[in-house]
């Protein structure tokens, strides 16, 4: 709050009651510039904190795009073996090391930064043009996300017709299903990407599982080749929008 105190002498003429207004007036002045001042330095440090906190989660990010975009084509590459086993499985040729694997991984991009910059009202105090780039970049990452979910769950869904192999399985196998998944969903984790595809791919055959396959009716091989299949198809949209994303990521250094 700013006082403003009466004149310590009696204000005899026009002058005298100028010469306060004026002193009054440049004394407002003075404090409101002061206070604008700090204020300013204060938006201005908000400001230059949330850059950073979001110029360091892009570059995580980016390391998670970059992993999930090798686990990415692996993954395609197993979906494509899938298809061959299942053609082989329908002409009853199997080969004694034949298995699908169908457990994909994949690391969720981060958004926390962008949550708290907003919320917290520091985006305010950026320039309206970063701004406008971060939000591109955030909203295409969350339909990377959502794109990388949903082809979980639909290939997971295509799945669902092994669990019809023998009666008394289904809940195991639900359960191995259930438990894979929940892997799969785990790798939110805000840490460094250091996948080892071997690695990877042991797991991943592991938690897939091997089921009878020379055991699979006409339709369940239908029902497979079709989730394999829209995977596949699907894998290449997201791999378009990590390529858009990776863009966008480099442009913002520019």
């Amino acid at each position: 709050m700013l006082d403003v105190h009466a004149p310590h002498q009696k204000v005899h003429t026009w002058k005298d009651f100028l010469i306060h207004i004026a002193a009054i007036t440049i004394g407002l002045l003075i404090a409101l510039a002061l206070e604008a001042t700090v204020e300013w330095r204060h938006h201005k440090h908000e400001a230059q904190e949330a850059l950073a906190r979001l110029a360091q989660e892009v570059v995580h990010n980016r390391l998670v795009l970059e992993d999930d975009m090798r686990l990415g084509d692996a993954t395609e590459k197993n979906h494509r073996a899938a298809l061959a086993v299942l053609r082989r499985a329908r002409s009853h040729t199997l080969r004694p090391d034949d298995h699908l694997v169908f457990v994909r991984k994949y690391s969720r991009l981060n958004s926390s930064a962008w949550t708290v910059v907003r919320e917290s009202g520091a985006g305010r105090y950026i320039p309206y043009e970063v701004m406008a780039r971060y939000a591109e970049i955030y909203e295409t990452q969350e339909l990377v996300n959502e794109m990388a979910s949903s082809i979980y769950a639909d290939l997971q869904k295509a799945i669902s017709v092994l669990n019809t192999e023998q009666a008394d399985s289904n809940r195991a196998e639900e359960d191995r299903l259930q438990h894979a998944e929940d892997i799969a969903e785990s790798t939110t984790k805000f840490s460094t990407p250091t996948t080892n595809l071997a690695a990877e791919q042991a797991a991943d055959l592991a938690e897939s599982g091997h089921p009878d396959l020379s055991q699979l009716s006409s339709g369940q091989i239908d029902r497979l080749e079709q989730g394999f299949q829209q995977a596949i198809t699907d894998d290449r949209r997201l791999h378009r929008m990590y390529l858009f994303l990776d863009d966008l990521y480099a442009a913002l250094g520019k």
